[in-house]
């Protein structure tokens, strides 16, 4: 399912762990804006934060395709 989601070396996760999307899913939302939290406090790093994302979305990957296409476009 890992084909359904965009690769964790684009920029775009970057911008989504420091708060730069707004996710239409409320779920997803609340996931973003812990993992960025977790950042901030250094309790983890930016790479940590990206595969605590990723694993999410590879979780359920269908769910959340509208916000991936929304913030990666294509891939």
């Amino acid at each position: 399912m890992s084909e359904l989601i965009p690769p964790k070396d684009r920029k775009e996760w970057i911008e989504m762990v420091e708060g730069k999307h707004k996710m239409e899913k409320f779920v997803l939302q609340l996931q973003i804006d812990r993992a960025r939290k977790k950042l901030e406090a250094g309790d983890i790093n930016q790479d940590q934060a990206i595969d605590e994302l990723y694993r999410y979305f590879e979780k359920y990957p269908k769910g959340f395709k509208s916000d991936l296409v929304e913030v990666f476009k294509s891939w």
